[in-house]
């Protein structure tokens, strides 16, 4: 984000904003004009919680990545951390490339397979995940091209998915303990399975 050099005038969707940690980094380096959505309701909570004394204020608003209530055109700026491989891809890439300027760009950051999994491996991702494939760069970028992004570059990065730790979510009285569960299993299927599933930065332009 340092070399993205986004300008105080310049509009800028969080996508998947989760508890607001990425958005209260860009509001603080940038001071740009910041909406956040999330789908879940205690993300949306969580991230309000965090972003209230924000000046300039952030437009925090609970909403589906398929289905964006922008108007066309409206952001110079996307930034979306692991979020459209748990949505209909195609839908939510059509939606951002709707909502994004012609000159604007967006950066994503998706998981992405390192090899053709097994049907096994396959099974085990839909029932942790509950989605049905995990896409390769090669077809990643292909999706971004049928969406009509032109200029598609992948950014130098460790691929492997590392484990994660929950922080301040662990303080909402509102999520279940399943939710907890969840992650472990998530970080337990990371480590046994970094050879198979890793990610990918991809910053794509319309034109």
């Amino acid at each position: 984000m340092e070399d993205e050099n986004i300008q105080r005038t310049e509009a800028v969707l969080d996508l998947g904003c989760g508890t607001g940690q990425t958005a209260a980094y860009l509001a603080e380096r940038f001071h740009c004009q910041l909406t956040a959505i999330d789908k879940h309701p205690i993300m949306v909570e969580k991230a309000k919680e965090r972003l209230k004394n924000n000046n300039p204020p952030i437009q925090l608003i609970e909403g589906d990545a398929e289905n964006l209530r922008f108007a066309d055109d409206s952001f110079d700026l996307v930034i979306a951390e692991s979020v459209i491989a748990f949505t209909h891809i195609s839908k939510t890439l059509d939606e951002l490339a709707r909502v994004i300027k012609n000159t604007g760009r967006m950066i994503i950051i998706e998981m992405t397979a390192e090899q053709n999994p097994t049907e096994a491996l396959q099974r085990e991702i839909f029932s942790l995940y509950g989605i049905r494939e995990v896409l390769t760069e090669e077809e990643w970028r292909a999706k971004l091209q049928q969406a009509g992004f032109t200029k598609i570059e992948t950014i130098k990065t460790p691929s492997a998915l590392i484990p994660s730790e929950l922080h301040d979510v662990n303080q909402s009285k509102n999520i279940h303990s399943k939710f907890f569960d969840l992650w472990e299993k998530h970080d337990q299927f990371v480590l046994q399975n970094n050879h198979f599933i890793g990610f990918r930065v991809f910053k794509c332009h319309l034109s």
